[in-house]
């Protein structure tokens, strides 16, 4: 049924407000319109008519998309694609689909809710936490180590762990992070994007504004849900010690930084 066709079946329901606004934090909760009993219209025509649920929307209003195939329910509380069941985190958590959490119990929220919570974080979201499983599968959308359903970058939870910083490579200091040469297996390195990385065609730290994450979104510098950990351009962690790199940046790359070229995961551009 098309969206035009759903919003004329609803106009004449007198609970759609409630609907619209309810909706997403009853879905959080486990609750379908069907376990209300919402199910019909009043009014109007004489008999029960099945409402249509409106479609899913963003803070904004925007309709939003669900990957092709999923249903509201399965979004909300699960399960993910295989590729997430025992995928690792950007913090390097391994995921146990038989051990996460409800999104209700951990009061998950979409960023401009989560900002009225006290426990909330400057620019803390999903993109810059340690729990979070970015997009692999080009739907745009992640898993958690500790809560089960579809993971958006720019939601947020109360498990929400800041992302460590990794350790400076032995043999170099801080301050030469950002121009050192990358480790041979990240020079021609592919990132997460299916991009190759050209050494010589890079652009430098300062040039891209980069940052934390956090500190850039707290600034609003940046969009709530963009992080290098989500970015086509990163090329995550292949020796252990931490540290990415870029297809687009030199020097060495976390996972929880940020900078103005960056892209999501799964968009075409």
């Amino acid at each position: 049924m098309s969206r035009d066709t759903a919003t004329d079946e609803l106009a004449g329901c007198e609970s759609v407000g409630e609907l619209l606004t309810r909706r997403r934090e009853l879905l959080s909760a486990g609750i379908t319109m069907a376990a209300l009993g919402v199910s019909g219209c009043l009014g109007g025509g004489g008999g029960a008519q099945t409402a249509t649920e409106p479609p899913q929307t963003d803070e904004e209003g925007h309709e939003e998309e669900l990957p092709e195939g999923v249903s509201e329910e399965a979004f909300e509380s699960g399960p993910v694609p295989e590729v997430y069941q025992r995928a690792k985190s950007l913090g390097g958590e391994e995921r146990n689909p038989d051990d996460v959490m409800a999104k209700a119990d951990v009061n998950f929220s979409e960023f401009d809710e989560a900002q009225e919570i006290d426990a909330h974080g400057s620019g803390e979201c999903c993109a810059n936490c340690a729990d979070y499983i970015a997009d692999k599968n080009g739907d745009t959308f992640g898993a958690c180590a500790e809560v089960g359903g579809y993971i958006d970058g720019a939601d947020w939870c109360t498990v929400y762990e800041t992302i460590p910083e990794p350790s400076v490579p032995e043999g170099m200091s801080e301050d030469e992070l950002a121009t050192a040469e990358v480790p041979g297996e990240y020079r021609t390195a592919t990132s997460q994007g299916d991009e190759e990385r050209d050494p010589d065609d890079l652009r430098s730290q300062e040039d891209v504004n980069l940052t934390e994450s956090a500190e850039a979104i707290g600034e609003e510098t940046a969009q709530p849900g963009q992080s290098c950990g989500n970015c086509a351009d990163f090329i995550p962690d292949k020796n252990g010690d931490g540290w990415g790199a870029c297809a687009e940046v030199e020097g060495h790359i976390a996972s929880e930084d940020w900078c103005v070229v960056w892209e999501q995961t799964g968009e075409e551009h």
